[in-house]
C-alpha cells in the first residue's frame, strides 16, 4: 500500500485530533445535562422556578468571558451563541420533564 504524502499525513492526524475533540465536547455536553436534570429536580423539591433568566444570563456571560480571557481566539459571539443554545436547549428539557 502506497503511503500518503507527508501533508495528507499530517492533515489526517489533525483531523483526528478534532474529532477527539468533539468526542469530548459531546461527552461534557451529555454530562452536563445529567446535571442540570439533577438541578432540575433539586428546584422542584425546594419549590423554586425551573427557569432561571438571571442564572442563564451569567452562564452565558461566563462563556463570553472565556473568549475574552483567551484573547478571542473563538469570538465573544460564537461563544454566546454556544451557549445560548446549550441553555435553551437545557430550558426546554427541563420544562419536557416537568410536563410529564
Amino acid at each position: 500500500m502506497e503511503m500518503p504524502p507527508r501533508g495528507i499525513a499530517r492533515l489526517q492526524e489533525i483531523r483526528r485530533k478534532i474529532d477527539e475533540i468533539d468526542e469530548s465536547i459531546a461527552a461534557l455536553l451529555i454530562k452536563r445535562m445529567e446535571y442540570a436534570m439533577q438541578a432540575r429536580a433539586e428546584k422542584l423539591r425546594l419549590n423554586l422556578p425551573v427557569t432561571d433568566t438571571e442564572r442563564e444570563k451569567e452562564v452565558i456571560e461566563r462563556w463570553r468571558a472565556h473568549a475574552r480571557k483567551n484573547n478571542n481566539q473563538v469570538s465573544e459571539e460564537l461563544m454566546q451563541r454556544i451557549a445560548e443554545l446549550v441553555t435553551e436547549y437545557t430550558r426546554k428539557k427541563e420544562l419536557a420533564e416537568a410536563d410529564k
